[in-house]
Parts: structure tokens; C-alpha cells; sequence
């Protein structure tokens, strides 16, 4: 097979549909002990999805060649990382059960094994709200998983922190569940010495208009440097050329005065480009041997205010090999979710730069907190 043949079945397999929106969280459920490793999804010594090492290939837009590289976990890494998963579960039920299945797994790949390279991970398994939820399909207990997102982070923070720094990472309803966290448990708190960063994407998250606080948080701000630490990274992806209509709910201003908060990771470390990392499904695997997919160069992000929205509007560079491809892909992807854009990959979109700026804080809160 070809390069260019296998760069395209490479765009062409993009994983989609990772995440969605939750309902309004209500008041907390009787939660899981989270004393048992089996309630966690990745925890530190054990043999699970986040401790083995990932692999990816990256296509030259040049030329189309296929080089390999393989990123380690770092067992020793000196801070730690909380996630909390979008909705996956395809369970008939309203709110998941504690199962570990194939799609907690998948996700948890594309989203978050990335990170062990720089930090210990934690990520619980939560009663979520499931997708028969989202579609009416049952009645639905909106404080349930939140009170399970809860009691782990309470149980985290009573038996493995012991004052390391964290960051806190969640996408879609994990976004939203870790959004109410931080406004309840470690803004303003004495948590809040603890938090190296808060990557809060898909989650529409809210901050004053012209400000880098207020809304959702009235002390945690977003992000302006890669060492800046103590803040958020958030952000709802779009096409450029597919902007958000007036009924989106992802990057929607929350009220007068507020807008939907928007931090583009690339431009935080001077870059122009996005470092990309994106999934790829398990027939491309197999083809090409790794888990993720790399195309250097060819995508880029700017944050732009479309009427009430404001969102991370992304392009496809029209030159080099496979920009086409990505870009029909990407175009493919839109349409077949409206009014939901780029949602379903907002984390690969951005994920070599997060794990960067990942590293970058840390040894910036270590340095502070000696």
C-alpha cells in the first residue's frame, strides 16, 4: 500500500462521537467507595489502559512517509492527573453502571493516556449519564454521576495526594462534572494550591466578557503562558468554514455580560500550527500498527467570536500531502454531527500541546511549591 493510500485511510479513521452534554447536575447520589482499585478506570501500580505505552504514526506532509514514535508512561512523574470521561456508555439505563468496558477504554486512549508521560493518572469510573439519557430514551438521576465524580476526587485527595500538585482534566459532561468541582470544592479553597491546571474542554466553560475570570470560576483564571499555572485551558472546536449556528449549545455565551471561555494551547507555546493526535479506528490500527495518527503541520486554531459563540475555529493548511483528505474528513465530520463541529475530537485536535504545556507546568508549580 502506498503512503498516500495509507494517509488517507489514516484521516478516514478518525474516532468520533467520544463525547456529548449532560443535563443540569442535581444533588449528589450515594457514591461508590473508591477505597476499591476496582472503581477506577486508571489509578497508579495497576496494569490499565494508562500504563502501557502509546504508540502513533506520523504522516510527512511532504511526502507522505510514515515515521514511528512510542510514548512512554513515567511511573515516577512528580504530579498527578484527575480526568473525568465524556459520555459514552451505551447502556439502556440512565445512568451507567461501574462496569469498565471497551468504550471507557477507547476513550480513555484517545483522551487521556497521553498525559502519564508526565504525570501519575487517576481517572474513577462514574455512573454517568448515558446516551440513552441524552436521547430521552430514560429518566435520568443528574446528581448521580457528579456525586460519584465527587467522592472520588474526595478520595483521592484523603489517600493518594499528599500535597502533590494536580491537574484536572475532562471533556464534555466530564467537563461540565469537573466545572461544578471547581466552583464548589477548589475555587477559592485550599484545594486551590494544589491545582497546577484545569484542561476543561467541550464544557463551556464561562468567564466575564474581557476578563479571564468570572462565571464559572471567581478565582481560577484561563491560561495566558504555557508556565502559567492555576488555570484553565478550555475550548469548544468549530470548522472555520463551518461556524456554530444560533442553536449550538457548545462555546455559547451563558448570559449578558459573560462569553464561552476559548484558550488555543498552540498559541500558548508560540506555536502557529496544532500539534495533533488523533485516534484512529481499530481497523486503521491495524493497518498501520499504532493507536494514534500524526499530521504535522497541516492544522491550525484561532479563537474567534461568531455572535454569541466563541470558539476555537479550526483550519485545514490547503498544500502538502493528505490536506485534502483531512480536510474532507473534517468537513465530513461537521455535517454529521450539526451543531455539535469538531466536538467529538476537541481533545485530539490539541493533545501533543496539552501534554507540553502539561509538562511546562509542572515543573513551573514545583518550582513555586518546593
Amino acid at each position: 500500500m502506498t503512503n498516500r493510500l495509507t494517509h488517507a485511510m489514516a484521516l478516514l479513521g478518525l474516532l468520533s462521537g467520544l463525547g456529548t452534554l449532560c443535563p443540569t447536575p442535581g444533588a449528589a447520589a450515594a457514591a461508590p467507595d473508591y477505597a476499591d482499585p476496582m472503581n477506577w478506570l486508571c489509578r497508579p501500580g495497576g496494569a490499565d489502559i494508562c500504563s502501557r505505552p502509546l504508540t502513533s504514526t506520523v504522516l510527512s506532509p511532504a511526502d507522505g512517509a510514515q515515521t514511528r514514535k512510542t510514548y512512554l508512561p513515567d511511573p515516577a512523574a512528580p504530579i498527578d492527573c484527575f480526568y473525568v470521561y465524556p459520555t459514552v456508555s451505551r447502556e439502556q439505563t440512565a445512568n451507567a453502571d461501574m462496569t469498565e468496558g471497551p468504550e471507557e477504554d477507547r476513550v480513555a486512549l484517545a483522551q487521556f493516556a497521553r498525559f502519564a508521560a508526565k504525570c501519575r493518572t487517576y481517572a474513577p469510573l462514574y455512573r454517568q449519564n448515558t446516551m440513552a439519557a441524552l436521547r430521552g430514551a430514560a429518566q435520568v438521576d443528574p446528581g448521580r454521576a457528579y456525586g460519584d465524580v465527587r467522592a472520588a476526587w474526595k478520595a483521592y485527595l484523603a489517600h493518594d495526594n499528599h500535597g502533590r500538585g494536580v491537574v484536572l482534566i475532562g471533556h464534555s459532561q466530564g467537563a461540565f462534572h469537573l466545572v461544578r468541582l471547581i466552583a464548589e470544592e477548589i475555587d477559592g479553597k485550599p484545594a486551590q494550591r494544589l491545582l497546577v491546571s484545569a484542561i476543561l474542554l467541550g464544557g463551556n466553560v464561562q468567564v466575564e466578557t474581557g476578563g479571564d475570570v468570572g462565571g464559572s470560576f471567581r478565582h481560577v483564571p484561563l491560561c495566558r503562558g504555557a508556565d502559567q499555572t492555576g488555570c484553565a485551558i478550555a475550548y469548544s472546536s468549530f470548522l472555520a468554514a463551518s461556524p456554530p449556528g444560533s442553536d449550538s449549545a457548545f462555546g455559547k455565551a451563558g448570559g449578558t455580560g459573560l462569553r464561552a471561555a476559548c484558550v488555543n494551547p498552540a498559541r500558548l507555546l508560540g506555536h502557529d500550527v496544532l500539534d495533533s493526535e488523533l485516534m484512529t479506528t481499530p481497523r486503521v490500527e491495524s493497518l498501520l500498527g499504532t493507536t494514534l495518527v500524526e499530521n504535522p503541520g497541516l492544522i491550525s486554531g484561532e479563537c474567534r467570536t461568531v455572535g454569541d459563540h466563541t470558539i476555537l475555529a479550526i483550519s485545514i493548511k490547503p498544500s502538502g500531502v493528505g490536506a485534502a483528505t483531512l480536510a474532507r474528513t473534517f468537513s465530513d465530520l461537521s455535517e454529521r454531527s450539526s451543531g455539535w463541529g469538531l466536538h467529538a475530537i476537541d481533545v485530539g485536535l490539541t493533545l501533543g500541546d496539552l501534554v507540553e504545556i502539561v509538562g511546562r507546568q509542572s515543573a513551573a508549580w514545583l518550582r513555586a511549591h518546593r
